[in-house]
C-alpha cells in the first residue's frame, strides 16, 4: 500500500492500561491476510503508552488515541471512531481474537454495499459451562455455523460500521453505542443493510468464574433495559417491569431450543442448563430494575469489567489460556 492510500478498515482497540493486555488481539490482527490494509487505532487512558514497533509494523498505519479516564468501552470507541481514517471502522476487544480471513471478509462485504457487517463467534474457552452460558446469551444468534444473511441485529463490540453513518450521530454517538442493539435497529430503520458474514470468524473469551458472571449478567440486563426505555412513558416502563420475571423462562426456553436443534452444539445439552438458568435469572432481575430505575451505574460497572477478561476466567480456563499464550508466543 502506498503511503498516500487510505487503509480499507480501521480496527478500534481500547485498553484500560497498557499494550500488554491487548497484545494477543494485536497478534491475531497481524495474522490477517490483508493486514497491510488495516489501520490499528489503539485507544489508551494515557498518551504515553509504549507500543512495540515490531508488533505493529505490518499494518498500513497505527495510531494511539488518548481516551482519558475510561468510563465505558464505548466511550473509548467513540474517540476511536472520530480519529479513524478508513471508511469503515470495526470494533474490537482485548478478549476477541479474529481468525486470519476475518478482515478480508468484512472488507469484501462492505464493498457489496452493507453498512454494518458482523462476524460469527467461536468459543475461545469451550470447556466451561458458564462460558457457554454467557456466549449463548450474548452471541447465540451469531455462533460459528450460522448462514450468511441480512439482519437488523449483529454481535456487539465486534461488528464493523460505515464510519460516516456513525459520525452522523454527532454528540449522541456514545449514548447510541452504549447498547448496540439500539444503534443497529436505528441504522436498519434508516434503510441501511446489515449482514452476518460467516467468512469473518473471531474467537471470543467468555466469563467463566461464577462470582464474576452473576453481577455481569445483572448489569447487562439493567443496561439493556435502562437504555431501551429512553423516551418511554412511565406506564409502559411499569408494564415491562411487571413482565420482566417471565424473561428468564422465555430466554432459557429459546436458547435451549436452539442448542438442541443444532447439530454442532446439541452436545452441550443438558450440561449447560444449571449455569444457563443461573445466568438468565440474573439477567432478568437486571432488566426488571432497568425498566423501573434506568441504567444507573450499570454502564460504568460493565466498562470496568470489560477489559482484561482473563481475570474473570475460572482456574481451569486461566491455566488453559496461559498455556495457549505460551504455545503461540
Amino acid at each position: 500500500m502506498s503511503q498516500s492510500a487510505l487503509p480499507s478498515l480501521s480496527v478500534l482497540l481500547p485498553t484500560r492500561d497498557d499494550f500488554s493486555t491487548i497484545r494477543q488481539t494485536v497478534r491475531a490482527l497481524s495474522r490477517q491476510t490483508v493486514c497491510d490494509s488495516l489501520e490499528l487505532v489503539i485507544i489508551a487512558p494515557t498518551e504515553h503508552i509504549d507500543v512495540p514497533a515490531d508488533e505493529v509494523s505490518m499494518f498500513a498505519s497505527t495510531r494511539v488515541v488518548y481516551g482519558g479516564r475510561v468510563r465505558t468501552s464505548n466511550h473509548s470507541r467513540c474517540r476511536g471512531v472520530r480519529a479513524a481514517s478508513a471508511p469503515f471502522v470495526v470494533l474490537s476487544e482485548d478478549h476477541s481474537s479474529p481468525e486470519p480471513g476475518w478482515a478480508a471478509a468484512i472488507i469484501a462485504a462492505h464493498a457489496e454495499g452493507f453498512a454494518v457487517v458482523g462476524p460469527v463467534m467461536i468459543n475461545a474457552n469451550p470447556n466451561s459451562a458458564m462460558s457457554w452460558a454467557n456466549l449463548l446469551l450474548e452471541y447465540g444468534p451469531w455462533l460459528d455455523g450460522e448462514v450468511r444473511r441480512e439482519t437488523d441485529h449483529l454481535p456487539g463490540h465486534n461488528s464493523s460500521y460505515y464510519r460516516a453513518i456513525l459520525m452522523s450521530y454527532g454528540d449522541n454517538l456514545e449514548r447510541m453505542l452504549e447498547n448496540e442493539t439500539v444503534i443497529q435497529l436505528d441504522i436498519a430503520s434508516r434503510g441501511h443493510r446489515l449482514l452476518l458474514e460467516p467468512g469473518a470468524k473471531t474467537r471470543h473469551l467468555n466469563f467463566s468464574r461464577i462470582r464474576d458472571s452473576i453481577p455481569m449478567r445483572f448489569n447487562c440486563g439493567r443496561s439493556f433495559a435502562g437504555h431501551r426505555v429512553i423516551g418511554w412513558s412511565r406506564s409502559k416502563r411499569i408494564a415491562f417491569a411487571i413482565g420482566a420475571p417471565l424473561i428468564p423462562l422465555v430466554r432459557l426456553t429459546r436458547v435451549l431450543r436452539m442448542v438442541r436443534a443444532s447439530d454442532r452444539y446439541s452436545a452441550l445439552f443438558p450440561r449447560i442448563i444449571p449455569m444457563l438458568a443461573l445466568a438468565v435469572v440474573a439477567d432478568g432481575l437486571g432488566e426488571m430494575v432497568g425498566y423501573i430505575l434506568g441504567p444507573g451505574g450499570a454502564p460504568d460497572f460493565l466498562g470496568t469489567i470489560e477489559f482484561n477478561r482473563v481475570r474473570s476466567l475460572n482456574d481451569t480456563d486461566q491455566a488453559d489460556y496461559w498455556k495457549m499464550i505460551g504455545d503461540s508466543a
